[in-house]
């Protein structure tokens, strides 16, 4: 069940979404451009700032998954599904400037609510 493999990986979903947002801030590569701290960049500049990135990321790491493991373990599987749930749903029509309050995004909204309020109902349909 995918339900189960995600609550019982959790801690390493989280920290792998964490190290993509952290990198997403380190810079950002399109066709034809790679852009890191307000500038464009040429292709040395750019080789560098990628390994760097790399380098860091990965030694930050273990600390991170390390603050994600203490979170679920103190949280829970399901309510922290229900934060991912919402914060995506925010995330999504942020990213796209899509509506916040249309009736699939409330969904969405209603869902993680419930995971995150009655995290024991969800457990038990589940």
């Amino acid at each position: 069940m995918p339900l189960g493999f995600i609550g019982q990986n959790l801690e390493t979903i989280l920290t792998g979404l964490s190290m993509m947002v952290i990198g997403g801030w380190l810079y950002e590569a399109r066709d034809g451009f790679f852009l890191s701290g307000g500038s464009f960049r040429n292709k040395y500049e750019s080789l560098v700032i990628l390994l760097v990135s790399v380098v860091a990321v990965s030694m930050m790491t273990p600390f991170i998954e390390q603050f994600w493991t203490s979170i679920v373990n103190q949280y829970g599987s399901t309510r922290i599904l229900g934060v991912g749930l919402i914060l995506g749903m925010v995330a999504v029509n942020d990213a796209a400037e899509w509506t916040f309050t249309d009736a699939k995004s409330l969904s969405v909204y209603a869902v993680g609510a419930l995971f995150v309020l009655k995290p024991e109902l969800v457990q038990s349909i589940l």
